[in-house]
């Protein structure tokens, strides 16, 4: 790469952050014309437009939903750059740290409305875009009063477990996402979680062919079989109850034809897992124990021979 090149990119990286995404094209097509061939240069381009056809768009919509534009088609946005394999990761760091600063003062600049969902929801993307920072202390705490608005979300506390993960605090993010994939596997955000911890996991269960919900609902078994979720908590009587409830519950639910047995299988699973770290937490009786071995072995054989390995 050329000196006019690297400092055209330099520039531009500036212009980038502060979300002046037509300057930058500006200067990028123009210094192009003198480096055809380079990639860096391709590709930051490519961002640039995809960029400048949404940011124009913002000021018809309130300071949330301007806020939710951003963080939705940074998803869009990422399909795009998946395609370099991590070959432009200085590139994808200026354009990460200017749309999450972007959106992070919209949703500073949003009315709850005072409304504690709102307020939860305003809190948690405001934590998103603080981890996306790098700022995980802060976001921890955006989180933190997130859950305090409205405790037991599934998306908050995976949120929560995977910046403990970014700090290097392994034993409260395996806790937590632990929980937060009991509680409701299928409204965590996959392709917002970052840490090795959670990252890894995913790429291994969506490699054995799972995705969607399918996916969402077998990270937490594969969690447990592969050593990742190992943390374990006693339960409150109160929980116990409920979740032998959901057992008896999913159990019905499989024996109709025309429900999805592939989401229900998996949650089924889990659910068993969890019900087993109970009786041994309490030190309950083995023939228990047993008995729900005994389930997951008929479930599915695999999972079983895996699990008591």
């Amino acid at each position: 790469m050329g000196i006019q090149s690297e400092n055209a990119l330099s520039e531009a990286y500036i212009m980038i952050e502060s979300c002046e995404m037509e300057k930058a094209a500006a200067l990028l097509d123009d210094t192009l014309a003198g480096d055809l061939d380079n990639d860096s240069l391709v590709f930051a381009i490519q961002c640039c437009n995809f960029w400048k056809n949404t940011l124009p768009q913002l000021e018809q919509s309130g300071y949330f939903e301007r806020g939710e534009t951003l963080v939705n088609q940074w998803k869009q946005f990422m399909q795009l750059a998946s395609r370099e394999d991590g070959k432009q990761e200085r590139t994808l760091y200026a354009f990460r740290k200017g749309i999450f600063s972007l959106a992070l003062e919209f949703y500073g600049k949003a009315s709850d409305e005072k409304d504690d969902k709102l307020h939860s929801e305003i809190c948690r993307k405001k934590g998103l875009c603080y981890k996306k920072l790098g700022s995980y202390e802060v976001a921890l705490k955006c989180l933190t009063e997130a859950n305090t608005s409205v405790p037991g979300q599934s998306s908050v506390m995976a949120e929560m477990a995977d910046c403990y993960a970014l700090c290097g605090e392994t034993k409260y993010a395996k806790l937590l996402f632990k929980e937060a994939f009991f509680i409701d596997a299928q409204k965590i955000d996959l392709d917002f979680l970052d840490s090795q911890l959670i990252t890894l996991l995913v790429k291994k269960v969506s490699e054995k062919g799972y995705s969607g919900a399918v996916l969402q609902e077998w990270i937490p078994v594969y969690g447990v079989l592969f050593g990742v979720f190992t943390v374990k908590r006693k339960l409150r009587s109160q929980e116990v109850l409920g979740l032998k409830q959901e057992i008896f519950a999913k159990k019905s639910e499989l024996k109709d034809p025309n429900n999805n047995s592939s989401v229900i299988i998996p949650r089924l699973m889990n659910l068993y897992f969890w019900l087993i770290d109970h009786y041994q937490l309490s030190k309950d009786s083995v023939s228990k124990i047993n008995d729900v071995m005994l389930e997951i072995r008929t479930l599915d054989p695999a999972v079983y021979k895996i699990f008591v390995q």
